[in-house]
């Protein structure tokens, strides 16, 4: 018997074959396998479509990938921008639909995916798509072929995972999928794993900031991703610049590293961009970091930006509200009906606009509303990523998914 089941659990079965198809198995994505399979009675498989590292002592099994990705992007003035992965691990897709009854889509609709599914079709087995999307505006922005190959994937999908408000919405008013199929079960984000990272930093925030080298008598505000283009990244640089030219003195550190695309700019190229607009010494790009050191710099900053074009949920938009920071993020961004009660716990400003960011940033050189705002982020986070009910809303997916 698994001593980890408990009495409200669904009654899957014990012969039951469980497998996800994943991006790869990074620490969060790791470790929420780790709860489901924890709570299973029936084995888990996973199958990363790419190559990367692996975390030790996983409950479960997987299929090493040979995959190293390669990715390109698409850029088209009134549309949402895009991010590809074109190479498609066929060995992956397979395996996952032939070796399984019951197939999860964590958040994958590319290629993979879309194979994946064809074979799970054709075998007859069961697939559950995991959602969190942008919202309902950009989301029809999308272009008209990926919006019919992902309408033709949700369509063959038995039920579907809903991880954010925004996603329900966005599956029934632009894909027309019956709210039937839909199951609840809030997006964790990592948020357990993280605020371990983060009570190992008892420091005081001017001991953090000593440490790092960062100014104690200006406010800090920390952007974190991959460098693309979409991020806002340009964007922040013009909002700094406003405020700096208005006789604002602050402190934006950018943590990331370039993406893989030879067409987008690097972290010397984005620093060039800020000294051309006299803000060079305002906005570092120092490079990534560990999650470790993340934390530290999460609990040393004042304030969370990420001016995006385009986010499902991203993970940092958490990970800042934990360390008690407030967010400012954009309409784009599908995290933001769930993170962000505007005014309490943030600002949400339209993309692209840097005089919008600079009014939330100049809003935010107050400390005391910094506080009380982190403050509020702090609790919703809390409150909207919970594992158990993450847990369970999967486990309620699986059963049904298996019933006749």
């Amino acid at each position: 018997m698994n001593p980890f089941i408990q009495g409200d659990d669904p009654p899957i079965r014990p012969d039951l074959r469980v497998g996800f198809l994943v991006y790869d198995l990074k620490p969060f994505i790791a470790d929420y396998l780790a709860r489901i399979a924890l709570r299973l009675p029936c084995r888990l498989r996973a199958y990363p479509i790419l190559h990367g590292p692996v975390a030790d002592n996983l409950p479960y099994s997987w299929k090493p990938s040979r995959l190293h990705g390669h990715f390109f992007s698409v850029r088209k003035q009134g549309a949402t921008p895009e991010g590809f992965l074109f190479s498609v691990n066929w060995r992956a897709a397979w395996s996952c639909a032939w070796e399984n009854d019951v197939i999860l889509l964590s958040g994958i609709q590319g290629g993979s995916a879309l194979l994946t599914t064809l074979f799970a079709t054709l075998l007859g087995r069961a697939v559950i798509g995991i959602h969190q999307t942008l919202p309902v505006e950009w989301e029809q922005r999308r272009r008209w072929w990926i919006r019919w190959l992902k309408k033709w994937l949700l369509h063959r999908c038995r039920l579907h995972i809903v991880q954010s408000p925004i996603s329900r919405k966005n599956l029934q008013q632009v894909y027309d999928i019956a709210e039937a199929s839909m199951i609840d079960a809030p997006f964790e984000a990592g948020a357990t794993a993280f605020q371990r990272h983060l009570s190992r930093h008892i420091a005081s925030r001017e001991s953090l900031r000593h440490t790092l080298g960062w100014p104690d008598d200006l406010p800090v505000f920390l952007f974190v991703g991959t460098l693309l283009r979409f991020k806002g990244v340009l964007t922040l640089i013009d909002a700094t610049a406003q405020l700096q030219r208005n006789g604002h003195r602050l402190q934006v550190i950018c943590i990331g590293e370039r993406a893989g695309q030879a067409d987008e700019p690097s972290r010397e190229a984005y620093q060039q961009l800020a000294a051309e607009q006299g803000v060079g010494s305002m906005i570092l790009f120092p490079g990534p970091c560990t999650l470790n050191e993340l934390a530290a710099r999460y609990q040393a900053a004042d304030a969370c930006l990420l001016p995006t074009q385009k986010d499902c949920f991203p993970k940092v938009l958490v990970e800042a509200a934990l360390a008690g920071l407030p967010l400012v993020t954009t309409s784009a961004c599908g995290a933001a009906e769930a993170l962000i009660v505007e005014g309490e716990s943030g600002f949400v400003i339209p993309p692209d606009d840097a005089t919008a960011l600079a009014a939330a940033m100049q809003r935010l050189l107050d400390p005391a509303l910094c506080r009380q705002m982190g403050e509020q982020a702090r609790r919703i986070a809390l409150r909207f990523c919970d594992p158990e009910r993450e847990t369970q809303g999967f486990l309620q997916a699986i059963h049904r998914a298996s019933l006749p």
